[in-house]
This record gives C-alpha cells, sequence and structure tokens, in this order.
C-alpha cells in the first residue's frame, strides 16, 4: 500500500512538474509574441530629418551579440561593440544625424574598447558632426576612471549638480589561497614554463611572488599611463593636473569645472533643451534602434568580408554563455562556423575579433590550424583584431592572421604554459577517508589527486609542458620572424600591453575594429571605392533555436545574468587551463 502510495505520490509530481514546463513554454511563446508586435518595424529609412542620436553607455555591451531569449530583459544590450561601432560610422555620412548625446555614469567596457570606440567618434565628429555626453556621476564613490577617460572622447562634458567623478585610478586585485588550502588538508602541485607564467601562483603562494608583482606592477603602470596621457590630450590638460585629480577624487561637480575636466554643470533636461534649441527642434532617436536597422548583408553580389568573434576562455566541445564564470569559445562550434565560411561564394576576406584570455592549448591550436585551412582554401587574407585581451591561448590562435591589429590598453603575450593539479590526501585524512589505490602501468595515477607526483609521473608532466611551450615559442617564432635568443626575452609567461606588443613584434599595428576591417578589404584587394558586404559570426540564432536552447539550459533566467557580473568568482574558473592568463580582477 506504501509502495502504491508513493508511486502515486511520485507520479502526481510529475505531472505538475510537466504542467508548469509546459505552461512555461507557452508563457514564452506568447511573450514572444507580443515583444514581436511592440518592436519597431520602422527600417532606417524613417530616421527623422533631424535626428539627435541617444546612447546609453549603462547598457553592457560585450564582443558577441547577446542573442538568448531574455536579452531584452537585463541591463545587457542585444548588440555587440561591433555594432555599436560601426552604427557610430554609419552615422557620420548619415545626413540626417546631427550629433550624438551619451549617457554615462558606468560602463563594463574595457579600456581597449573605449579606444575603439574613439576611433570611431574620431570619424564621425571628422564629420564637422559634434558629440555630448552627460553623467549624473561617474563611479560609485570611486571606479568611475575608465568611464571619464570614456566621457573625454567627446566634445562636450555635462554633470549633474553635485555629482562627482569616481576617477580614482586603478585597483587590480588577485586573491591568493594557499593559507586556505592548508587548513583544510588541499595542496596544489603546479608548474610552469616559466617564471612569469602566474596563472597558478594564486594556488601556491599567500601573497605576490617578485615576478607576480613585477608584471602587475608593468601592467597597471601601462593601463594607468593610457588614461592620464589620454584624458590629458582629449582635455588639453598636462599629465600632472590629470594626476593631481585623480589622487584627490572622487571630484565633485564644482571642482571639475574649475579644473576643466567637465564643459557644464545641469540637468539632463537642461542638456536636451540646448540640444533641441542648437539643432532647430531635432528628435532624439535611440541609438539601439539605429543599430537595429543597420543589418548584415547576405548579398552576394558584392565581395563579403566576414566578421567573426571569439569570446571567452578556449575550451574543446560546444561554445557557452554561462553568466556564473567566463564565456566558453568551444572549438567544435568555431570549427562548424568556419566549415561554413568555406561555403560562401563570394568571401574575399576574414576578420577575426578576438577577446580571449587563452585557455587550453589543444582547442587553442585547433582553431588556429582551422583558420589556416580555410585561408588556404579560400585564398582570402585573414586580420586579427584583438580586443582588452588576447592573451596565452587567445594570443597561440591570432598567429593564424596575415596582420594582427589591437589597441594601445590590449592585453595580450602571456606565451607560457602550466600545468599540474590538487591534491587532495590531507584533506581526506582529516575526514578518516582512506582510498586504495590498484594500478597497471608505472603512471596510470599520474592525475590522482590522492598523491603527489611520483618522481616518474613528474618527469613524464614537466617534459609535456616542455613539449607544449618548445611548441607554442616556436610557432611564434617562426610566423612572427623572431630570432631564439630575442624570444626568450619576450615569451617565459610576460604580458604585454598592445603599445609595447609592436615593439617587440608580437602584433604588426595599433588599431581596432575600423582599421582591422579596412585592413582586410586592402588585403583582399578591394578596391577602395568599391562596396563590399560585412557578415557576422556567428550568425543569429532562429527563436526555435533559442527555445532549444532556453529549455536544455534548464531554463536559465536573467537572474544568472545578474550573478554573472561578479569578476571575482569568474577568473577563478580560468586556473583549470594550461594556456591563459593570469585570474585577476581590474578596477578602474
Amino acid at each position: 500500500m506504501k509502495e502504491s502510495k508513493a508511486k502515486i505520490l511520485k507520479l502526481m509530481g510529475k505531472t505538475i512538474v510537466y504542467t508548469f514546463a509546459g505552461f512555461g513554454i507557452i508563457f514564452i511563446l506568447m511573450l514572444c509574441v507580443v515583444l514581436g508586435l511592440m518592436s519597431p518595424k520602422s527600417k532606417l529609412s524613417n530616421v527623422p530629418a533631424k535626428t539627435i542620436l541617444s546612447l546609453d553607455f549603462n547598457l553592457s555591451y560585450a564582443e558577441m551579440r547577446q542573442d538568448d531569449l531574455f536579452a531584452e530583459f537585463t541591463n545587457q544590450s542585444v548588440y555587440s561593440v561591433f555594432d555599436l561601432v560601426r552604427a557610430i560610422n554609419v552615422a557620420a555620412t548619415d545626413n540626417r544625424v546631427k550629433a550624438i548625446v551619451a549617457n554615462l555614469n558606468e560602463t563594463n567596457l574595457g579600456l581597449a574598447q573605449i579606444q575603439d570606440i574613439s576611433e570611431a567618434l574620431r570619424y564621425f565628429e571628422s564629420k564637422g558632426k559634434k558629440t555630448y555626453v552627460f553623467s549624473s556621476g561617474m563611479g560609485s564613490f570611486g571606479q568611475g576612471t575608465k568611464e571619464y577617460y570614456l566621457a573625454t572622447l567627446f566634445d562636450e562634458i555635462w554633470l549633474q549638480p553635485h555629482a562627482d567623478i569616481g576617477m580614482t585610478g586603478i585597483n587590480i586585485e588577485t586573491p591568493f589561497f594557499k593559507n586556505i588550502f592548508e587548513k583544510v588538508g588541499i595542496e596544489p602541485e603546479f608548474y610552469t614554463r616559466y617564471e612569469y607564467k602566474t596563472a597558478v601562483a594564486s594556488l601556491l603562494n599567500a601573497d605576490f611572488t617578485p615576478t607576480y608583482k613585477e608584471e602587475l606592477e608593468k601592467l597597471g603602470g601601462g593601463l594607468y599611463q593610457e588614461l592620464v596621457k589620454g584624458i590629458a590630450f582629449h582635455r588639453g590638460l598636462e599629465d600632472s593636473s590629470v594626476e593631481n585629480d585623480i589622487n584627490q577624487a572622487p571630484v565633485f561637480a564644482s571642482t571639475a569645472l574649475e579644473d576643466r575636466l567637465i564643459d557644464k554643470i545641469g540637468y539632463r533636461h537642461e542638456l536636451q533643451q540646448m540640444l533641441q534649441k542648437e539643432y532647430d527642434n531635432a528628435e532624439f532617436y535611440d541609438m539601439t534602434d539605429y543599430m537595429a536597422h543597420i543589418l548584415d548583408s547576405d548579398s552576394e553580389d558584392f565581395p563579403q568580408i566576414a566578421f567573426m568573434v571569439l569570446e571567452g576562455v578556449i575550451e574543446s566541445g560546444e561554445s557557452s554563455n554561462n553568466p556564473l564564470n567566463d564565456a566558453i569559445i568551444g572549438s567544435e562550434t568555431v570549427l562548424k562556423q568556419i566549415e561554413e565560411l568555406k561555403k560562401q561564394k563570394n568571401l574575399k576576406g576574414l576578420v577575426v575579433r578576438i577577446n580571449s584570455p587563452g585557455g587550453s592549448y589543444t582547442a587553442s591550436d585547433e582553431i588556429r590550424a582551422a583558420l589556416l585551412g580555410l585561408k588556404a582554401e579560400k585564398n582570402i587574407p585573414i586580420v586579427i583584431s584583438m580586443s582588452d585581451y588576447a592573451a596565452s591561448g587567445g594570443y597561440f590562435v591570432s598567429l593564424a592572421g596575415d596582420c594582427i591589429l589591437a589597441d594601445p590598453a590590449t592585453i595580450t603575450g602571456s606565451i607560457g604554459v602550466l600545468g599540474g593539479k590538487m591534491v587532495v590526501k590531507s584533506l581526506m585524512d582529516k575526514l578518516d577517508i582512506n582510498w586504495g589505490e590498484i594500478k597497471f602501468g608505472e603512471n596510470a595515477g599520474i592525475l590522482s589527486m590522492n598523491h603527489k607526483f611520483s618522481q616518474s609521473e613528474r618527469e613524464v608532466f614537466e617534459k609535456s609542458l616542455d613539449e607544449v611551450y618548445h611548441d607554442f615559442t616556436s610557432k611564434v617564432s617562426e610566423v612572427r620572424k623572431i630570432d631564439a635568443a630575442e624570444m626568450d626575452q619576450i615569451a617565459r609567461g610576460r604580458i604585454w600591453l598592445g603599445r609595447n606588443a609592436v615593439d617587440v613584434k608580437l602584433i604588426d599595428e595599433l588599431g581596432g575594429l575600423q582599421k582591422a576591417i579596412l585592413k582586410a578589404k586592402e588585403l583582399a584587394d578591394i578596391a577602395p571605392n568599391k562596396p563590399f558586404a560585412l557578415q557576422y559570426y556567428p550568425k543569429r540564432e532562429t527563436f526555435q533555436e533559442k527555445l532549444t536552447k532556453f529549455i536544455e539550459s534548464g531554463g536559465n533566467l536573467p537572474m544568472l545574468k545578474i550573478l554573472g557580473n561578479m569578476d571575482e568568482l569568474k577568473v577563478l574558473y580560468r586556473l583549470q587551463h594550461n594556456t591563459v592568463l593570469l585570474p585577476m580582477v581590474i578596477k578602474m
């Protein structure tokens, strides 16, 4: 009888679960229909004759377009940095667009991405058009330095009365776990090639090692100089004046005006009224709507330049965008996209946009080799455009390019390798758990977490690290034409900013998205005045694909997007990879 009741209760439970799941899917379908009816049907041709484009930097822009069912319900833009840059460029030559006004309190954009946007804004202003930015406060009592750097790219900066600019400089944080590991009985056993490959220093030490500190001081100092000199240049100030304001920050509105950090103190509605008067009652038009109507062209009548985005940690398998850790560049997914590109009849060139701290060496090598195969089969040039990061495995992928471009603030290099395991024997002893072991083969237990490497196991493991490091450095040396002695000074895990990477020949030129696309067009021998189609990859998913992905993810709701902003948790995910940039959180 009890078994019968249990079966009935179990059946009822399943029925309830499936019923709610069914209602959930119906709700999603109805919601999407409603959203579809609410979506603007206008085309770019419906932009008002006198338009001021409104841009909100408080939205979160990523390199990869956000293409899931709930993207519209988060503070993340469904459009990418690429879309934003392209929209500004299109607006520059659109006679109806008279100006751009931006709203800026905080932004997720990295420094290199901001430098990309700088190129586009300079082009917009070169057409005789002005740009304005309004803020009700940059940063939250600090950490508004990059926000202010972004604001200085605009012709006129407005700050709300009694607000402040939190341009407090740069703070780099990294976690250290040695003490807690010792307490619980976990012993990390990792080896690196070489001393500057410090991604696992967080596991092995209780504080900075000399080489770890040296690298971070070099990195932080370089980024700091990019900020100071950039702000000084755009505002016509001395470097010392900018540094003084940083050291006194947060800078309140009245002081900011006195120090020429801003142009006006006023409220948003006052700026809007001024703009309408200045531009003869021009209408405000949302930049997101403007981006929505600049569609990718599938026309085969024009020569095509493909634009492929690789964002996240590189792994084998499928790509994913789990907000609780770094996005995943899955080698299988990328290889499928490359096969799609091979089918394009009029493909003349490819721009690969990389925003990655690295990851699996074998997966990175697989993607690199597939890109070389595409280049050979289609006889097309490949241009690499580095975003905030293209380091370690991310740099390895870049070797497939005929030309590598990076922004001055791009973090690259980190040519090295690491590997090891977490040994939990002491923890097992504390828990009074004894593991028996029977093995056939001297090194069969090499990855066991219940004991440290034996002498023979360590020799084999260290040999594998040497093999990977030799392969990595020899390929860089061959492709970039760097001799062995010079290569040793560049590699060993060292990290470089783009501004310095060009000096050591790791990249070819400084420049962002615009320059990369123009370079691809040039290398593809497309005449300057000849039109061409620009096709974004990965292509947008169909509604059915989005719905399937949502169901398979178990209902990955927007709350995960909020949790995904916890950068301190994301960086720890990188520690399982062998060619990856050190885990750190840069706040500016």
